[in-house]
């Protein structure tokens, strides 16, 4: 049986934003990053970089190293769900 797909660390964030009352404009504007960016991060629609683990770490939200493994996770999940998917479709 295969591993379920792992929580997108943007769930987290998301959680972690409706904690703190901030808007999606403000935190993206904590990063440095456009609202644009912020928002495709907390919906799941894209990674965390290296350089917003180092901000979320700045804004004391836990360590760049806690962000970045929770992404490594995310992806080999989903890589190893997708080589399911194909050997099983073989």
């Amino acid at each position: 049986m295969s591993e379920r797909i792992r929580t997108h660390p943007g769930v987290s964030l998301r959680d972690s934003l409706d904690a703190t009352g901030w808007s999606v404009n403000e935190f993206a504007e904590r990063l440095g990053v456009s609202r644009n960016v912020a928002s495709r991060l907390l919906n799941g629609r894209c990674g965390i970089s290296p350089a917003v683990a180092l901000a979320l770490e700045r804004i004391g939200w836990s360590t760049a190293e806690f962000w970045m493994r929770r992404q490594a996770s995310y992806d080999l999940s989903v890589a190893r769900r997708k080589i399911e998917m194909e050997e099983a479709n073989a």
